[in-house]
Formats: C-alpha cells, sequence, structure tokens
C-alpha cells in the first residue's frame, strides 16, 4: 500500500494527462492494484479480496479512480486498464499456489460496460487462466447491470461461456439501475453485491431494503456482498 498525497490539477489538465500517459502509467507501474479485503460477516474471516486500481504519479500523486475512470471509458481506452489490472491480479493468484496461507483465496476484478466492445471477454479470461496456470474459480468477474442494459444477449451468452469454463460471477451495484430483478431472474450469478448507496445514508428502510435482498439472494442460491 502506497501513500501519496491527493492530486490538485484541474479538471482539463487531469484529463489531458490521463489520456497522454496511460500507456507509461502502465508501463512505470503508477496503476497500481490496492486489494480489498472481503470479510465474512458471521466469523470474521478473510475469503478474498477485490482488486481496486489507482493511479499513483511518479511525484507521488495520486489521481483517484473517480477522476480517470469515466475519462478513460469516454476515450475508449478502460480496456487497457482493465486487462492490466486483470493481468495483476491472475499473477498474484499464481503467486499463491501451494500456500498455505493464501491459496484458497479468490480474486474479484471489475469488467467496464465498454470492455465487451472492445474485446473478446471469453477469449481474454480464459488465455489469462491458461497462461497463469490458475484456477478459473479464483478469479470472479464483477460485471455491473449496464452491461445486460447495452448488450443483453451478448451478456447472457458471455457468461453463460464464463460460467461453464469455471468462472465465478459477480453482479456489482445491485440496486443502482432499473433491471435488477430481471438480471437476476435470467442470469446466473454466484455473487449479488449491493450497491454502497444504501449504506452511505444508512436508516431503517435502508436496513429493511438490505435484509430484503439479502433473504431473496439466499433463497435462489446466491451470495451477497456488502
Amino acid at each position: 500500500y502506497q501513500k501519496g498525497h491527493d492530486c490538485h490539477m484541474d479538471e482539463q489538465e487531469i484529463r489531458d494527462y490521463v489520456i497522454h500517459h496511460l500507456d507509461t502509467a502502465i508501463q512505470n507501474h503508477w496503476l497500481q492494484v490496492y486489494y480489498q479485503p472481503v470479510i465474512r460477516t458471521l466469523t470474521g474471516e478473510l475469503c478474498g479480496l477485490e482488486a481496486l486500481s489507482r493511479w499513483v504519479c511518479d511525484d507521488g500523486r495520486v489521481i483517484p479512480p473517480a477522476m480517470f475512470i469515466p475519462i478513460l471509458e469516454e476515450h475508449g481506452k478502460i480496456w487497457q486498464l482493465d486487462y492490466h489490472i486483470w493481468e495483476l491480479a491472475c499473477s498474484l493468484l499464481k503467486s499463491w499456489q501451494g500456500s498455505e496461507d493464501f491459496a484458497d483465496y479468490c480474486i474479484s476484478v471489475n469488467i467496464s460496460v465498454k470492455d465487451i466492445y472492445y474485446l473478446d471477454l471469453y477469449e481474454v479470461f480464459t488465455h489469462l487462466v491458461e497462461e497463469y496456470k490458475i484456477d478459473p474459480a479464483k478469479l470472479e468477474l464483477e460485471i455491473t447491470e449496464t452491461v445486460f442494459m447495452d448488450k443483453p444477449k451478448e451478456a447472457i451468452l458471455l457468461i453463460q461461456r464464463l460460467k461453464e469454463y469455471g468462472f465465478r460471477i459477480a453482479i456489482d451495484d445491485f440496486g443502482s439501475g432499473y433491471s435488477s430483478l430481471n438480471v437476476l431472474k435470467d442470469y446466473p450469478f454466484d455473487l449479488l453485491k449491493i450497491d454502497m448507496a444504501f449504506l452511505k445514508t444508512f436508516n431503517k428502510k435502508s436496513r429493511d431494503i438490505i435484509l430484503s435482498i439479502v433473504r431473496m439472494a439466499k433463497k435462489i442460491g446466491i451470495h451477497t456482498l456488502a
């Protein structure tokens, strides 16, 4: 975990910097992965990690993902960032093989809605697990609801093929879109990630909604994460 001071460039400076320095950031390891632990609530045990990207410039300035990810999506470059993060996650999983402490953990990675336009995701992920010789079940793939609204036919075919190969599939930001229940009905997910909006302003109504989501997910055989 590398600490740094926040970036104080203005919006246009950040936009220009991100667009023109992406390749350099990947090559020079300015784009780093911070691993967020996933904790089982009943036992408190660590059961996995989520790979999150951070842009740490060579002078220590940190560009938050909320700034650089929308820029990369807008300019059709998000797939380069995502592929870089996927590869780093696969490399870490490979290094854990045979370890008494880490061999059982999985790592979850994000798939942007734009990735499906630029990449053959089935070929990419199957190639990565074959190249790094890792168990696909250890690489959990997070997909947002937007993918199902934009390309529903392609999304369901992709998920079915990835599931058959052995990957675990999670739906990210559940509850933030308009087709949540239809998505749960039609797609074979392993994990439902509850949108952070329910927790930011937590009250009795939020609690009741979360309880209902968890109970519903359990009934249809899907794990939940908040």
